[in-house]
């Protein structure tokens, strides 16, 4: 079984080649640069919107059997703020699955970044005084003490978008 990952990004990559290895067993997974066609620090529904694409776009230019889209990015909920990663899985037959990392809190002074455009990643870098945390730990590793890693965190929302495709015989019809 091939799984393309639209992303050239080692977390990506290994968080899907992870969870598909632990699912399906032995798989080939690729890593292929592809264009989120939202902003590189996106928000609210453009957070999934960039994964589908992802996802697409990955499947559409390898003959995997799966491409797999997931897009970091920042969402309102109540009151507060919140950073997550959103998973797309889409079959070369079309069938499409999507789900979400877990969540985790946005500190007002990082949002304010993000909002003025710049990417997690980078303001990451600049507070802790390191290079390319997103291709790392990421923002989780450095908040949780590195308890919890980038990759650990996408791990559950590549298990999330598998959904449709575990339980077939409740999600179809």
């Amino acid at each position: 079984m091939k799984i393309a990952v639209g992303s050239t990004n080692p977390v990506k990559i290994n968080a899907v080649k992870r969870t598909f290895k632990k699912v399906f067993g032995n798989v080939e997974v690729v890593g292929i640069k592809v264009d989120s066609h939202v902003s590189n620090q996106p928000f609210h529904e453009d957070v999934m919107k960039g994964a589908i694409n992802r996802a697409k776009d990955a499947l559409k230019l390898t003959n995997a059997d799966f491409g797999v889209g997931i897009e970091g990015g920042v969402t309102k909920f109540g009151k507060k703020w919140y950073n997550l990663g959103f998973v797309a899985i889409i079959n070369k037959h079309g069938k499409l699955g999507t789900g979400t990392s877990g969540w985790f809190e946005c500190p007002p002074k990082i949002l304010k970044k993000l909002k003025e455009g710049e990417e997690l990643g980078d303001v990451i870098d600049k507070i802790v005084g390191k290079k390319n945390v997103k291709r790392k730990e990421g923002a989780i590793g450095i908040f949780t003490m590195g308890m919890v890693t980038r990759t650990k965190l996408y791990e559950h929302g590549v298990f999330m978008a598998l959904v449709p495709f575990l339980s077939k015989k409740i999600f179809d019809k």
